[in-house]
């Protein structure tokens, strides 16, 4: 089984994060005209027309291509994240 790294918001580490076995999974291509998966949701699209992941990284800490709805929910749990932690610096 193939494992990325996802980043973790409140544990600031990488956790493993594995993906499907099955089928052909791409999730980087120099071509922006290429079929790649979303690094989240393994759904397909065009490279061209994907986000950059802000948590699932290669070993030098780029993002892979997300779709926008995972960006969305990617750019919410790290918005989530830093409030918590402003909240509890702040002793609120």
């Amino acid at each position: 089984m193939k494992t990325l790294r996802k980043w973790d918001h409140k544990a600031h580490e990488y956790k493993p994060f594995p993906v499907p076995d099955d089928g052909v999974f791409i999730v980087y291509s120099d071509d922006l005209n290429q079929v790649v998966n979303c690094c989240q949701c393994f759904k397909k699209l065009l490279r061209g027309s994907a986000y950059t992941s802000l948590e699932v990284h290669n070993q030098f800490g780029l993002g892979y291509p997300a779709c926008e709805e995972c960006y969305q929910k990617e750019w919410e749990r790290e918005r989530a994240a830093r409030m918590e932690e402003e909240t509890t610096r702040n002793g609120k």
